[in-house]
Parts: structure tokens; C-alpha cells; sequence
């Protein structure tokens, strides 16, 4: 799908592997075969060479180079009915003149799993993963770089049930503290101070689906629940309860067209009764093969955002994209697409609009060696601040897998 540059995601490095769950992949583990863990450790690593319009990600453009060198390892050992595996990963990100916006990070997991029975199966997970993030503070024509360490530890237990009939219902449970230290600034111009606040979440879910041939169908219940710590006044963060309820249809055909599609509805409720809403929830997906091997891939959703949010609570987020893809050859394949999203901060009342094209070509030299080229372009308007961001992102990079 088309998405802003992976740049900037790469400071929110996820805090571990933890299976998740779509509507077909949900049955496979309970009705068919689970796929056996690798014999042998598989690394992965990459390196890229990006320009950027706007290192600072800011309306302040500053253009420069920066070098984005990714590595991994997964290991699996066991059969079908008992295994566990190790996930570790590092991303390191490091600008030729804006220094201060170099990130660091690094995610390690591990993972069991027990089928008891034929009907009844058991995961759990343990991940860690810390995140030192560089930043930078506006004061007037002044900017100040940051640096703080953030810190994620979670645990997950999973439970999946065969009901018979092809029907499948996975419980799932999950708790996760996040802790930021003290930011730093640049040249200790200012004494380090603690912004981001801690937060728990534990998360609690319940989905049940049924496979029909080519359809799956059910539906799902959600419940997410942050403690956020008091900090500030008026507080930068606040707790929240998320609740959510949705629908699920899924359909692959013979021809390779798949659709899917989440109906529901969730209510966000803020901390001491500043925000209770209930809104209309969507997911729709889809894609068709072409012919000469092109292929056709799209999504629409609407949901909450809490995660990635400017607002003390949360924001509404509404994002379409859309991408066409080309495998030239064997070894060359293309791809583009679009988006455009709009994303509501519910209590700043804030609106950033955003929408963005990207473009890519991949070679693949051999088996386990690989070379991408990227153009992303992205434009972000504030609409209460009057903040108007542009960035231009190009790379060449080499990928390897082992």
C-alpha cells in the first residue's frame, strides 16, 4: 500500500512479533497445518543510501543525506504440535548534517507455542524493545535537537478453540508498558526533563470465524485499556478506554481476487469524562490481478488513532490508498500509489490533511540479494496551527535474506 516515507516510521519500531491475526489466517493454525520453524537461524539485513527534502520533518525544510542500515534474525525449533523461536532486530539511521535527528533501535521477542489437543492450542509472547529517538524543539527561528530512550516491555497469551464445522474462536490477552526517560537536549542547553509520560495498556480480545470454501465470516470483540501517568498541567497525555465490535467478511476466489472487508463501530472514552463517542468503524480491502502481470491493490479504513497522535487523547483517522504493482520479469518488478488521509485531533480540534505518491523498482540479483530504488512524496497541512509540511524521500538501498 502507498504510505508515507518509511523514514519516519523507522523511530516507532514495533516492541516485538506478536502474531496477529486476520480473518483466513485465523483458522489455518487451529484446521490445517501450522508451518514448522526453520531448521536454521534466517538473518535478514539492508542498507539504504536516502535524500531528504525535510530532515527535520517540520515546515522548516532542511535538506540531507542520511544512510538506514537495518538487520535480523529469526530462529524457530520445534514441530507442528510444540515449538518457540527467538526474533531480534536493529534499525540505525544516521544523517550526514542533521545529526540530531538520528535514530537508534533495537526489538528482541521469543514465543512458545502447544497444540494440547486437536481442538485447543496455546501461544504466548515476551518482547522488549528500546527506541533512542532523535527530535528536535521549535523556539521561535531556533531549533534545538532532542534525544530521549523509550522503552517497551509486553507479554501476550493466545488461546485458539476448533468449535468443528470450520469454525475457529481465538481469546486473546495482552499487557504492555511503555517508560520514556528524560529528554536530553543538544549542547545541554536546557536540564533534561521528562515529556512523555509512562503508559500501560492491556488489551483484551475475543473472534470467532467460519470458513465457507472461498469465505470466511464472523466477528470480533475488542477492549484496550491505557493508564497514562499524570504529567504536566494541563497533562500532555491522558488514560482511555477503547471499546470495539466489527464484522468480517473474506473472500479469495480461483482467479486471485481477494476482498475483505470489517464492519463495526468503537467508542473511545477519555479520562475523567473529557471524550465519550461511539463511531461508525471501517476496513475495506481488495485486490485483483491484471493482465500482463500487473496487479491492483486498495484500502479504505476509519478507526481510532491512539498510537500516533498529536492530541493529548487521540485523533480520528480516515485514510484511502491505493496501489498498482508490475512484475516485469523475473528478477525486475514496479510498483506506485497514492494515498490520502485526513486526521482529526479530537480535543486540540486540530485537522491534518495528508496525502502522497510514492514509486518503486526492485531487482532481485539472486536468491538471498536484492536492490530497491524509492521516491516518496508526501504533504501534510495543519489546519489550526497553519502548518504546511513537504517532504521528498529517495533511496537506493541492497536487501539480503539468509
Amino acid at each position: 500500500m502507498a504510505r508515507k516515507p518509511e523514514r519516519r516510521r523507522a523511530g516507532n519500531a514495533s516492541s516485538g512479533r506478536a502474531l496477529l491475526l486476520a480473518a483466513p489466517a485465523l483458522l489455518s493454525p487451529l484446521i490445517g497445518p501450522v508451518a514448522a520453524g526453520a531448521a536454521e537461524p534466517q538473518l535478514s539485513a539492508s542498507i539504504e543510501r536516502h535524500w531528504t527534502s525535510n530532515a527535520l520533518d517540520s515546515e522548516i525544510a532542511v535538506a540531507d543525506w542520511y544512510t538506514l542500515l537495518r538487520g535480523g534474525m529469526r530462529h524457530q525449533v520445534g514441530d507442528d504440535d510444540a515449538n518457540a523461536g527467538i526474533d531480534a532486530e536493529f534499525q540505525l539511521a544516521r544523517h550526514d548534517r542533521i545529526a540530531i535527528e538520528d535514530d537508534r533501535s533495537l526489538a528482541v521477542s521469543a514465543h512458545a507455542f502447544r497444540r494440547l489437543s486437536p481442538v485447543l492450542e496455546l501461544r504466548g509472547t515476551l518482547a522488549y524493545s528500546a527506541i533512542s529517538k532523535g527530535d528536535h524543539l521549535e523556539i521561535g527561528p531556533l531549533v534545538i535537537g532532542t534525544r530521549a530512550l523509550k522503552q517497551v516491555a509486553s507479554a501476550q497469551v493466545q488461546m485458539g478453540l476448533a468449535l468443528g464445522g470450520a469454525t475457529a474462536l481465538v481469546l486473546d490477552m495482552s499487557n504492555a508498558f511503555e517508560t520514556t526517560g528524560r529528554t536530553h537536549f543538544e549542547q545541554d542547553l536546557l536540564d533534561p526533563v521528562r515529556l512523555d509520560p509512562d503508559v500501560n495498556k492491556f488489551r483484551a480480545a475475543a473472534r470467532l470465524m467460519r470458513t465457507l470454501g472461498p469465505l470466511a465470516a464472523g466477528g470480533s470483540l475488542s477492549a484496550l485499556f491505557a493508564t497514562v501517568e499524570k504529567l504536566g498541567s494541563p497533562p500532555v497525555a491522558l488514560s482511555y478506554t477503547l471499546y470495539g465490535a466489527q464484522g468480517e467478511l473474506e473472500l479469495r476466489t480461483a482467479a486471485g481476487i481477494a476482498f475483505g472487508m470489517a464492519l463495526g463501530a468503537e467508542n473511545l472514552r477519555g479520562a475523567h469524562g473529557i471524550y465519550d463517542e461511539v463511531r461508525p468503524a471501517w476496513h475495506v480491502k481488495a485486490s485483483m490481478p491484471l493482465p500482463r502481470d500487473f496487479e491492483l491493490r486498495g484500502a479504505w479504513f476509519g478507526r481510532f488513532e491512539t498510537a500516533d497522535s498529536d492530541d493529548p487523547l487521540a485523533s480520528w483517522l480516515d485514510r484511502a490508498e491505493v496501489e498498482l504493482g508490475w512484475k516485469a520479469t523475473e528478477r525486475l518488478a514496479f510498483s506506485a500509489g497514492v494515498y490520502r488521509e485526513v486526521k482529526q485531533n479530537l480535543l486540540m480540534e486540530n485537522e491534518e490533511r495528508g496525502r502522497g505518491f510514492y514509486a518503486q523498482a526492485t531487482y532481485a540479483f539472486g536468491k538471498p540479494l536484492s536492490a530497491i530504488f524509492r521516491v516518496d512524496v508526501s504533504k501534510t497541512f495543519k489546519t489550526i496551527l497553519d502548518i504546511r509540511e513537504r517532504t521528498t524521500d529517495a533511496f537506493i538501498g541492497l536487501r539480503a535474506r539468509i
